[in-house]
């Protein structure tokens, strides 16, 4: 049985070009999302690589001074719950100009985390806290759709934040 089509039309005719340019990219940005969030994902369906609200601190902590935009990035994602950021979105996070380069952007969480798993903070087979997002459809060199951050951390904060509410920290 084929999936459910669901058309949303809305008047744009009074609308600025600008009001416009930014309804697309909005959508553009919803539409390169993975589906599924936390919410939408059984918590026995995440598999568990070793993350814990220790390590996820200590990384961010190493993150915070010199890679902000990583940092930010990493919890835009979680606060939306999906663990995803669009590629946009990262250069309006980070303040970026258009034409700066993302190559490279998760090596700085690569290297943190690798300071921890020396530590004896994380096991050496976590999940990278950042990972690009390619089309696999593409062969070759392609700019990264946008970014991921494992449903597992973002369940572990997610849980986190919503004990503190319900403890009323």
């Amino acid at each position: 049985m084929g999936q459910t089509r669901i058309t949303l039309t809305v008047d744009v005719t009074e609308w600025t070009d600008r009001q416009r340019e930014e309804l697309l990219s909005f959508v553009s940005a919803i539409e390169s999302q993975p589906a599924g969030s936390v919410g939408d994902v059984d918590a026995g369906d995440i598999e568990s690589t070793g993350w814990t609200l220790d390590a996820y601190e200590k990384v961010m902590a190493g993150l915070l001074g010199k890679h902000f935009a990583q940092a930010t990035s990493i919890n835009e994602a979680i606060r939306r719950g999906t663990g995803y950021v669009a590629r946009e979105e990262v250069y309006e996070l980070a303040g970026y100009p258009e034409t700066r380069s993302l190559r490279g952007f998760t090596r700085p969480v690569n290297r943190v985390m690798d300071e921890q798993v020396e530590a004896g903070v994380l096991p050496e087979d976590a999940a990278p806290l950042l990972e690009s997002d390619y089309d696999p459809a593409v062969k070759g060199y392609q700019r990264a759709k946008g970014f991921r951050v494992p449903l597992e951390v973002v369940k572990l904060l997610t849980d986190h934040q919503n004990r503190k509410v319900v403890e009323g920290d």
